[in-house]
């Protein structure tokens, strides 16, 4: 069996015991400015275990499904309240 690295797979999933998604993950941060990921399950524990590594990405979009964890509800719903009122003051700003 040969070494598998990020450069043979497009779809990856988590079923090989030798290769998993944080693998291919890590690997692409060092050759990519952006990521596009689909997942039906989303954690907020990946991006964690990225750390260090996807802040190097100029952009990163996630499609996900509506199954998360309670953590990761939490720091999404934190992240758009932090928007929300960026958005809110700015509007303020152009009104003056």
């Amino acid at each position: 069996m040969t070494k598998k690295s990020g450069n043979d797979l497009f779809i990856v999933d988590n079923s090989d015991d030798d290769w998993k998604v944080l693998n291919y993950l890590a690997e692409w941060t060092d050759i990519s400015n952006k990521f596009d990921i689909a997942t039906g399950y989303f954690e907020i524990g990946s991006l964690l275990a990225l750390d260090g590594k996807w802040q190097k990405l100029d952009q990163i979009r996630i499609l996900m499904g509506d199954e998360v964890t309670r953590r990761t509800q939490r720091t999404l719903n934190d992240g758009v309240g932090r928007i929300q009122g960026l958005l809110d003051a700015s509007i303020e700003r152009e009104k003056l």
